[in-house]
C-alpha cells in the first residue's frame, strides 16, 4: 500500500490527495512512496541488520548542524557583545575591538570544526571550518599587532585550497 511522501501515513492506492495532510498524490505518481519491510521495522523501534537501533535524532540527522549551529551563533553574539562592552568602557579602541572580535570569532569557528571532526572523523569535511577559523583568528592577530598588508593573500590562498578540498571530497563521495 502507498504512503504519503509528506507525512508518511498510509493512503489508498487511488487517492488523489492525502486525507491527513492534503498533499497531492496524483497525477504525480512518482511522489507516492512504497516502504520496504526494513523501513517499517526501524519505525517501530526494532533493530536494523547491524543490530543497532535508529534514534529519531539519527533519522532526522539534525539538518546542517542542528544544535551546534545555534550554539555557535549564540557564542558569536556573546563574543560580539563582550567586545562592544569592553569598547564602551574604553578598555579597547575601535580597531582593537574589531581585531579582538576577529580573534574570538576565529577561535569559535575553529572549535566548531574540531567538534565536527570528532563527530564525523573526516578531515576533509571539517577542514574548512578549522582552517577558516584559524585564518579569521590570524587576521584578528595581524590587525591587533598592526600587520595589515599580508593577510589578503593568505585569505585568497586558503580560500582556494578550501574550495579545491571540497570539490575533491565531493568527487570521492557522490550522491546516490
Amino acid at each position: 500500500m502507498p504512503f504519503c511522501p509528506k507525512c508518511g501515513k498510509e493512503v489508498k492506492e487511488d487517492a488523489v490527495f492525502c486525507p491527513y495532510c492534503g498533499e497531492t498524490l496524483k497525477p504525480q505518481q512518482e511522489k507516492v512512496v512504497y516502504r520496504r519491510a526494513r523501513d517499517e521495522k526501524n519505525e517501530k523501534g526494532e533493530k536494523d541488520e547491524k543490530g543497532g537501533e535508529k534514534s529519531e535524532k539519527g533519522e532526522k540527522n539534525e539538518g546542517a548542524g542542528g544544535m551546534w549551529s545555534a550554539v555557535m551563533g549564540g557564542l558569536i553574539l556573546l563574543w560580539l557583545g563582550v567586545t562592544f562592552l569592553l569598547q564602551q568602557y574604553n578598555l579597547l579602541t575601535s580597531i582593537n575591538q574589531g581585531a579582538l572580535f576577529m580573534m574570538g570569532l576565529g577561535v569559535i569557528i575553529a572549535l566548531r570544526g574540531l567538534l565536527f571532526y570528532t563527530q564525523v572523523n573526516n578531515w576533509r569535511a571539517a577542514s574548512g571550518l578549522i582552517i577558516g577559523g584559524a585564518v579569521v583568528a590570524l587576521i584578528g592577530v595581524s590587525s591587533w599587532v598592526g600587520w595589515r598588508e599580508w593577510w589578503p593573500f593568505v585569505i585568497i590562498l586558503v580560500g582556494a585550497w578550501i574550495v579545491l578540498n571540497a570539490i575533491m571530497s565531493r568527487n570521492k563521495n557522490p550522491k546516490p
